[in-house]
């Protein structure tokens, strides 16, 4: 949900990569669950212990070929992969790298990287 700071040349070179960090939150959706009114100090407790939880990831990731530099779009896959374009393109649309489903569900054993 957040992004910042890409910087990517105008021309796509073989070899162009860039690295992509990021939190995952295994538990989404637990928050119903936490002490209520919220941002009272057991809900932040709650929120700070749910937070501890979350793991980081860190990949370095080829791009895609592409003609003209455009939106950049990181495609998150199943096990913790990772996809990136830059081009004029979107994902749906003609010409897009690639087209992934929207949602896709975590296989129960992951390939060995």
């Amino acid at each position: 949900s957040q992004m910042c700071c890409v910087s990517m040349p105008r021309k796509w070179h073989p070899g162009l990569t860039v690295v992509v960090e990021w939190e995952k939150d295994p538990n989404t959706g637990d928050s119903v669950n936490w002490p209520k009114p919220r941002y009272s100090d057991a809900w932040s407790e709650a929120a700070r212990v749910h937070q501890s939880k979350y793991t980081r990831h860190r990949v370095v990731v080829e791009v895609a070929p592409y003609e003209r530099l455009g939106a950049i779009t990181l495609h998150f896959l199943p096990c913790d992969q990772v996809k990136v374009s830059a081009d004029q393109t979107y994902p749906g649309i003609a010409n897009h790298p690639y087209d992934y489903p929207r949602k896709m569900e975590e296989p129960s054993v992951c390939p060995a990287s």
